[in-house]
């Protein structure tokens, strides 16, 4: 199966569910007198220096009654997501799948006593979601790991005198066999990788034809090789490029690319944080990221109880009503030949009379059609400078409509950009889509 193939679900997807769900929910971000407001609460095995031995008691005590998978499935989907990666192991080291390899797994090591994978799978498939397992290949805070990589996150405090060796055994004995479990029993869409450049060449070679062979449609990220951002595109080994953190990319790629994001300052259940990412933040970055060929994976940090926290699901149907209106302008749409609009004329231009309130535009394109996004409300009209007659010399313009609105778009187009006017009444919030229908021109 070609690259080609194996993206064309993703590519049309464009947005996402993260999961991080683990032992950390537990704490949630608070560590004996140690409470953290902000931060990556999933880290608190690392930030803490906590034992290994004491940090697995959390097992115990992981019994999240309330998990219901077919809910996180629907809340995604009235999201308007179209798929899901969960944190299956990520680097405190424990699986939260039933695993031949290791005891230390949500079935065998907690009183819950049941595959949340497994349940996740079947709810995704019922739902018509594509699923993803994220694992963390490179850190694993339980386990012997060769600290002599350049980020230095490996536990030190418990494995002081850890060389390569232990690093290499650990990819041998319990990795790459996880990985291939994952393939074998849960038949994921994509492999959601975070490394941290400990695998030499030839590992991640093997690593990837074990992948290809066991799965050949599995979609991978960029982050089997490291979380660097790759040194040259396209980069080897994997379908597309996953950004850091919050990151989104400033510019077009010209290769498929992910934001992984948060709605607060974790990605694990932080009690104590309370920074949510409002709604109108969530659908400008959406529309900021698609306009670029990117795709939103945006972060949920579900409760020890199993519960994703009500203020995600709040935003998360916000987020949902608009796409509801919208969609079209996000789903199975590419850049266009900029991704925003150009900025105002330079004194001693040709000057045109400037919108009372101007606003930023992004655009994706689809077929005979571009959407222009406008971030705000454009009041009273509004000048769209890159759809000038000189920026489309080998289109003509068929038709204009405001997505969900059914007033007329009155337009005029000049040398100076394509001047709209604006409905009556707002058909959604926080982002404004017209539709703009292209002729193509008769060649003599």
């Amino acid at each position: 199966m070609t690259r080609e193939e194996r993206i064309g679900w993703w590519r049309e997807a464009r947005f996402g569910m993260f999961i991080h769900w683990g032992l950390y929910a537990i704490p949630g971000g608070v560590w004996k007198d140690t409470v953290r407001a902000t931060g990556y609460s999933e880290w608190v095995m690392y930030a803490e220096k906590i034992p290994a031995q004491e940090y697995a008691l959390l097992a115990k005590s992981f019994k999240p009654t309330r998990f219901d998978a077919k809910a996180w499935a629907s809340i995604a989907k009235k999201a308007g997501m179209k798929y899901m990666v969960l944190t299956t192991k990520h680097h405190d080291g424990f699986s939260m799948f039933k695993s031949r390899l290791t005891p230390y797994n949500v079935v065998d090591a907690t009183p819950f006593k049941r595959d949340v994978t497994g349940e996740l799978v079947a709810a995704c498939r019922d739902s018509g979601l594509r699923f993803g397992c994220y694992y963390s290949i490179d850190r694993d805070w339980y386990r012997p790991q060769g600290p002599g990589n350049r980020y230095k996150q490996s536990n030190v405090w418990d494995f002081p005198d850890s060389k390569k060796e232990d690093f290499d055994t650990y990819f041998a004995t319990l990795a790459k066999p996880q990985i291939e479990e994952l393939l074998a029993n849960y038949r994921p869409d994509l492999l959601w990788f975070d490394g941290i450049d400990m695998k030499s060449d030839a590992q991640v070679e093997e690593l990837y034809q074990s992948i290809r062979k066991l799965r050949p449609e599995c979609v991978l990220n960029s982050r089997i090789q490291g979380c660097r951002f790759p040194a040259k595109i396209p980069p080897p080994h994997c379908d597309y490029i996953s950004t850091g953190d919050n990151e989104i990319a400033d510019q077009l790629l010209g290769f498929e690319w992910e934001n992984p994001a948060s709605m607060n300052t974790s990605f694990g259940f932080n009690r104590n944080d309370h920074n949510w990412v409002e709604p109108k933040e969530i659908v400008s970055r959406l529309v900021d990221i698609v306009s670029k060929g990117g795709n939103y994976l945006l972060n949920v940090g579900p409760t020890p109880e199993g519960l994703i926290p009500q203020a995600c699901v709040d935003r998360l149907l916000e987020v949902g009503k608009w796409l509801e209106t919208n969609g079209e302008a996000i789903y199975g749409t590419s850049p266009w030949r900029v991704f925003r609009d150009g900025p105002p004329p330079k004194p001693g231009q040709d000057q045109v009379k400037e919108p009372a309130a101007p606003v930023e535009i992004r655009f994706t394109s689809k077929a005979d059609s571009l959407y222009a996004i406008c971030l705000s409300w454009p009041e009273p009209e509004v000048l769209v400078r890159a759809l000038g007659k000189q920026g489309l010399s080998d289109k003509t313009i068929a038709g204009v409509r405001m997505l969900g609105s059914s007033e007329e778009v009155k337009w005029q187009q000049t040398d100076a950009g394509l001047t709209l006017s604006v409905p009556r009444e707002q058909p959604c919030r926080h982002a404004f889509v017209y539709r703009i229908d292209f002729n193509h021109k008769q060649t003599p």
